[in-house]
């Protein structure tokens, strides 16, 4: 069976991952690619290395139901799905990317790794933040079994967190040769960690002179620092079986992550003032977007989980959008 699927706010960074993505997916049709600043040009203008002919439509609420689609992905900025969301899920399933719902208690949050049974039976999902999922795998189990009092996460983000929209942190002359911290307590991301660790939050993020790529380096102050040698089996034990997290022997990079969807855990070193040091690489925008978005789609669609994800070709990410 072939399912037909659309992207409102297909040309942003996120969108087109997820256009790469769909367009090589055994079971999907994509039959809808909205975006009102790109309508009626190919992808390919966007983005070169795109090979498909797909074009860029703006179309309504309306316009999308007539297109007889079975799932939508909203990757559009905070505000939009509030209004749209409800109504597209009375007709086919949603995954929303932005944060309109994720602190939503009658939504279903779109973390698979500690959700999945949910997630199979939604209408909406609430694609949940890049920072947060980082965060999230690595400190979560860890939490839930009673060994962790705060969690403070230091993150580094590549700038294209920041999306197309011009911004100082994704402004190559400011990114450059250069680190940049910002946000350094109030952060949007931090209620929604706090939300599912349910501890003692603090977070600061940074955004690296790189394109994509999240590394999270944890301090986690232990309740019980006796038991910090027990915390790597913990966190072994919680993900055993699971494809799309590995937990190493050995303190994970970016490229551990980097062009995958998967989440790279190690390091789980602690020290004699009771703190655990974990890392935690990702690829902001594959499992801390449009990859976890499709592993949310898999699940809604009674795919396998790891349909058109599984053995990506890290070179294949690294594609060319032209600006302007």
């Amino acid at each position: 069976m072939t399912y037909r699927i659309g992207i409102v706010g297909a040309s942003g960074y996120t969108g087109f991952e997820l256009i790469r993505l769909l367009a090589a997916h055994p079971q999907v049709e994509l039959a809808a690619l909205h975006s009102a600043s790109m309508a009626g040009r190919p992808v390919r203008d966007l983005y070169p290395d795109f090979t498909g002919d797909h074009r860029f439509a703006e179309l309504s609420v309306e316009e999308l139901d007539r297109r007889g689609l079975d799932l939508v992905f909203l990757a559009m900025p905070d505000g939009y799905a509030r209004a749209a969301a409800p109504r597209l899920a009375a007709r086919m399933r949603v995954v929303d990317l932005s944060r309109d719902f994720r602190a939503d208690a009658d939504v279903v949050y779109g973390l698979p790794e500690f959700f999945r049974e949910r997630i199979r039976g939604a209408r909406l999902v609430a694609n949940p933040g890049c920072y947060v999922t980082s965060c999230l795998l690595a400190a979560r189990p860890l939490v839930a079994a009673g060994l962790v009092r705060h969690a403070i996460f230091d993150a580094k983000s590549g700038w294209s967190g920041a999306g197309r929209t011009p911004s100082y942190t994704n402004d190559p002359k400011n990114h450059a040769g250069n680190l940049i911290p910002y946000k350094l307590t109030q952060h949007k991301h931090v209620e929604e960690i706090r939300r599912f660790l349910e501890t003692q939050v603090s977070f600061t993020p940074h955004v690296l002179p790189l394109f994509r790529g999240i590394l999270t380096t944890a301090h986690l102050l232990l309740a019980r620092p006796a038991e910090a040698a027990r915390a790597r089996a913990v966190v072994a034990a919680a993900y055993a079986g699971e494809r799309f997290v590995q937990v190493l022997d050995r303190v994970p990079e970016l490229r551990d992550s980097q062009g995958t969807n998967r989440c790279a855990l190690g390091g789980f070193e602690a020290d004699d003032t009771g703190r655990l040091v974990v890392i935690s690489t990702i690829d902001n925008l594959l499992k801390g977007a449009s990859g976890q978005a499709v592993q949310n789609m898999n699940l809604m669609l009674g795919l396998d989980e790891g349909m058109g994800l599984e053995g990506l070709d890290p070179r294949q990410a690294h594609w060319r959008v032209v600006e302007g």
